[in-house]
């Protein structure tokens, strides 16, 4: 977007949100039942806030909680409760209460975050059921009276800034529209924050991340420790203008629904998707319950979200953000057109889809020091997976800066070993060391932080990122910040041929491309020891010269390598040492020639000797 439309774009921002601001005030000069629209203004607001803290850990991070509305509730009871027994202003209240819920899903985080998928999401719902029916049969806490399912009622005092009350809708309205402007700043600023690319990451493959000295548990604990921050100040606001809470409303599952299908159908990880979700959801809901409240339908208004729901979910998966932002950029640029002028037309960026990599021999500038300690060792490493062997009684060293290469029938144990030495599993005998010092037991992200990087034998990009993005993530814990991984990511883009696909996203790229991008990634860490996985599979035989040029230039940074190939001919031509494997076993370990010109070697690993012919 050039400066010009840029300038139009911020100008129209500020117009909408004085719009919306004086939408109150609007309705009262106009409509003869403004209190009823100023109400469902409130409602919106009010869920958009609730949906986009929702957003921070459920659509920024991929970790899906059906059980949100617990956070609620606890903001809700903490500030009353707070005012009805010690006076405490709900203004004080609602930061306590937030404070209270940050401390809450710092508790269950630890097991929930253990699971995933629907796993994950069944352990928050029955977090919140547990909280709801815990609250309905429980009259009083530590003396402390909650009055169970009859719930609390706030004494109404009329217009009382101190107790958070008014007589008049349109100031319940200012509240919600200041927190909710405060939330949605959150929201951008997690987003576009080194937190943000992490959750991103994460969303896309928690795995991959955690491969690239990222701490994923801690970065999803801050998400939470956010998200129920912010959803329990939502509910604390909610409690004041009701005047009334219980457990079947403060901490139902229908809340919690609610804010996941207004950031689903606004947009899953947008900033204003969930804004655009309940600004569509609540009238639909509103004119629905008017147009069928006498009727014999209960719940109408969920039949209604739920056809929304699959709508969006068949026509639209992506939520209609994208949408309305596109058609949002192209008013802007019909705009800034008219105003100054046409824009330059920019050339569209090039398609290389065979390798080349750049003549310059960009370097790394992170040439690992040969010592005299060797890097890996592995000795009589054993794993098994239920009755079947991984690796058994296994020894591998790794010599600092040496090439050597893993090589054995499917099955063999290749890729377990590398599960081993990145932490992904724990053997069950034998030792592991780096440098001298044993790493079993240790996270993938320690792991990684000590030096040993890896690629996967499926690549694993993370697919709704850019290029740029994808090697941003792994550069960030090595950055001080944004700006200097932008430039270390281009650096590691330009090493491996992706200079012309820094803005492209990922899920667009070739096989081929993919496997640099995921190499560029690595390198971003700064690896002294680099694990690759069959990067030279799915290449086609013009690409195939440049990725053993890519794995030459990597060796010339004194880098130790591990690989992992099938092709007998690149692999003797790139590696100092072969060691087969079969069954799990080790069978030979020396000079690539004389490893591939074994007889054994040749029955068990190509089929005999017609094999090398």
């Amino acid at each position: 977007m050039r400066i010009e439309e840029r300038r139009v774009a911020v100008v129209l921002a500020l117009l909408v949100a004085i719009i919306v601001a004086l939408f109150p005030a609007i309705a009262r000069a106009l409509l003869s039942d403004h209190a009823y629209w100023i109400q469902i203004y409130i409602w919106i607001l009010f869920f958009a806030m609730c949906a986009t803290a929702w957003n921070i850990i459920g659509g920024f991070a991929g970790q899906y909680s059906f059980g949100h509305a617990a956070f609620l509730g606890i903001g809700a009871y903490t500030s009353t409760l707070l005012y009805l027994n010690l006076g405490l202003s709900p203004w004080l209240g609602m930061v306590v209460g937030g404070g209270v819920a940050a401390l809450a899903g710092t508790v269950i985080s630890y097991p929930c975050f253990r699971l995933r998928g629907a796993f994950f999401s069944l352990a928050t719902i029955a977090f919140a059921e547990m909280l709801r029916v815990g609250g309905e049969l429980t009259d009083s806490v530590f003396g402390i009276v909650i009055n169970g399912a009859r719930g609390l009622v706030i004494p109404p005092v009329g217009d009382n800034l101190w107790a958070f009350q008014f007589r008049d809708k349109e100031s319940y309205a200012y509240v919600i529209y200041g927190l909710l402007l405060g939330t949605l700043a959150v929201a951008f600023a997690v987003k576009h924050s080194r937190l943000g690319y992490y959750l991103a990451a994460i969303g896309d493959d928690e795995d991959a991340v955690k491969s690239l000295g990222i701490d994923t548990a801690r970065a999803k604990l801050i998400a939470l420790l956010v998200s129920a921050f912010l959803t329990a100040v939502a509910g604390s606001f909610y409690a004041q203008m009701v005047l009334f809470i219980t457990p079947t409303r403060a901490v139902s599952l229908d809340l919690s629904v609610q804010m996941v299908i207004m950031a689903v159908l606004g947009g899953l990880g947008s900033v204003f998707g969930p804004l655009l979700g309940a600004s569509i959801l609540v009238p639909v809901g509103e004119l629905t319950r008017a147009a069928l409240g006498g009727s014999t339908i209960q719940g109408a208004h969920l039949i209604v979200y739920g056809a929304l729901l699959m709508l969006v979910v068949r026509f639209v998966p992506g939520g209609i953000e994208g949408h309305v932002r596109e058609g949002c950029r192209r008013l802007v640029a019909l705009i800034a057109e008219a105003l100054y002028g046409p824009a330059t037309a920019r050339p569209a960026p090039a398609n290389a889809p065979i390798m080349h990599l750049p003549t310059n021999g960009v370097a790394l500038g992170v040439r690992a020091a040969a010592g005299e300690a060797t890097p890996l060792s592995l000795s009589n490493v054993t794993m098994r997976f239920g009755g079947a062997v991984g690796v058994k009684e296994v020894t591998l060293e790794v010599g600092a800066g040496e090439v050597v290469g893993l090589i054995g029938p499917n099955g063999s144990g290749k890729t377990t070993i590398f599960n081993l030495v990145t932490g992904f599993l724990a053997p069950q005998g034998g030792s592991i060391h780096f440098d001298g010092r044993s790493i079993v037991g240790l996270p993938p992200h320690r792991i990684n932080r000590l030096g040993i990087a890896r690629t996967f034998q499926i690549v694993r990009p993370f697919t709704s990122m850019t290029v740029t993005e994808n090697v941003m993530v792994a550069a960030l814990p090595r950055c001080a910040t944004l700006s200097a991984a932008r430039t270390e990511s281009q650096r590691w883009l330009a090493f491996v041929g992706l200079s012309h696909r820094l803005d492209t996203v990922a899920d667009g790229l070739s096989t081929g491309e993919r496997k640099r991008l995921e190499l560029a990634r690595v390198l971003a860490t700064r690896p002294r020891l680099l694990l690759m996985d069959e990067v030279m599979g799915g290449l086609d035989q013009r690409s195939l010269p440049g990725m053993i040029e890519l794995v030459r230039r990597i060796r010339l940074e004194r880098i130790s390598l591990l690989i992992i190939e099938h092709n007998l001919k690149v692999i003797t031509e790139v590696t100092d040492r072969l060691v087969m494997l079969h069954l799990g076993e080790k069978i030979q370990d020396g000079p690539p020639l004389d490893v591939v010109s074994n007889p054994v070697v040749i029955d068990i690993y190509v089929g005999g000797a017609a094999a090398l012919r």
